[in-house]
């Protein structure tokens, strides 16, 4: 891969930090106060107008206000309007109705910026341990080599080693992927539970099949089945799908996602990277298997709308990017997008829709009604 091919290669995103925020709250315009400190999570608050209603009951311990807050701005001038705006160390101001931002220098909680720069230093700490960027296929622990054979690196990160392998019984090619389930847990808001939801998707003709995992302390190693191909890599050789292979990848990850969602399973990572494909031995040109892979963001829904900001940038639905909250339709979204990069180019929004009707699946997933 070139370096221009690697710059624009999509970076998945991993949910925002953990548990609450930690904000410091300014006085609009008052220099010497130093602000109030206050921790920021949907367990603490429902909604936005909760949050302000709180900010207005602390500052008025402190300072006298005209009226109540009503408005959330960073020091640059942007405004907060959502919980999901916020990050772990924001300093905003806060504004009572009516007024407008005042230019001056304030005076941040030296407590507040002490704790970050505590923070800071301790997350870094984290991540530089069981980095698995120095990890060996050696390494890997016995239950994996005593079953598993010419094991040899495929993708290596700090988080993530996944390798290609043999099984020595069978002599079939494998994937044996390697993770750090405790930075995963650190770094993630939702727990870490990619092992669980390929135990539960067992046997599913369109979902990676887990072989067995071996679980440690500190990691989680996970023996998956190979395919030769994924949509990505067919991408990047031959252009486009014809129409026919195209169809049948929406209409096998539809089927996966259909399952996913009577086990209330969000992926949050649909893309062409993660699809699986294998060609029929036959013809060579035509599709005989997709499989859904890579559950590493994936998800429970248990009925109330989930928050988490992760997965890849150009792939992820407008409620993701917003934080207003989504459920299963963002990997609806996604595999839309998916859809649109396999067919040659369309040149306009009528004939992409029309392409869309056509590759409709008898599932409730895509049921698409036109009045």
């Amino acid at each position: 891969m070139s370096e221009k091919e690697k710059f624009f290669q999509p970076k998945r995103l991993q949910p925002r930090p953990p548990k609450a925020l930690r904000v410091c709250f300014l006085r609009n315009g008052d220099r010497y106060f130093p602000g109030v400190n206050m921790a920021i999570s949907r367990s603490h608050f429902k909604d936005f107008q909760a949050l302000l209603q709180a900010v207005t009951e602390a500052l008025r311990r402190h300072v006298v206000l005209r009226s109540a807050i009503k408005n959330i701005l960073r020091i640059d001038g942007l405004p907060l309007t959502s919980l999901g705006c916020f990050s772990e160390g924001d300093i905003v101001i806060c504004c009572c109705q009516y007024k407008e931002l005042a230019w001056v220098e304030y005076c941040v909680n030296k407590d507040f910026q002490r704790q970050m720069d505590l923070q800071s230093r301790w997350h870094q700490r984290k991540i530089r341990e069981g980095t698995l960027e120095k990890i060996t296929a050696q390494d890997m622990p016995e239950a994996i080599q005593l079953y598993i054979c010419n094991l040899k690196p495929v993708v290596q990160t700090a988080r993530t080693l996944i390798c290609r392998g043999r099984t020595r019984a069978s002599r079939m090619n494998c994937i044996v992927k390697m993770v750090n389930k405790q930075y995963m847990n650190y770094t993630c808001e939702d727990p870490y539970i990619e092992a669980d939801v390929l135990r539960r998707l067992q046997s599913h003709p369109n979902i990676v099949e887990l072989m067995y995992s071996v679980e440690e302390e500190r990691y989680i190693y996970m023996v998956l089945e190979y395919l030769d191909w994924d949509v990505e890599e067919v991408l990047q050789k031959y252009g486009s799908m014809s129409e026919a292979n195209a169809r049948f990848v929406v209409r096998s990850t539809a089927a996966g996602l259909n399952r996913m969602q009577q086990l209330q399973i969000i992926h949050r990572d649909i893309k062409p990277e993660n699809l699986l494909i294998r060609f029929s031995p036959s013809s060579g040109i035509r599709l005989q298997l997709v499989k859904i892979a890579d559950f590493g963001l994936s998800a429970y829904y248990r009925g109330s709308k989930l928050h988490s900001y992760c997965g890849t940038p150009c792939y992820m639905a407008p409620e993701l990017v917003a934080g207003s909250g989504y459920d299963y339709q963002v990997d609806l979204w996604s595999l839309g997008v998916t859809l649109f990069q396999m067919l040659p180019f369309l040149s306009s929004p009528i004939t992409l829709l029309l392409t869309f009707v056509k590759f409709t699946v008898p599932s409730d997933l895509f049921r698409l009604s036109i009045n």
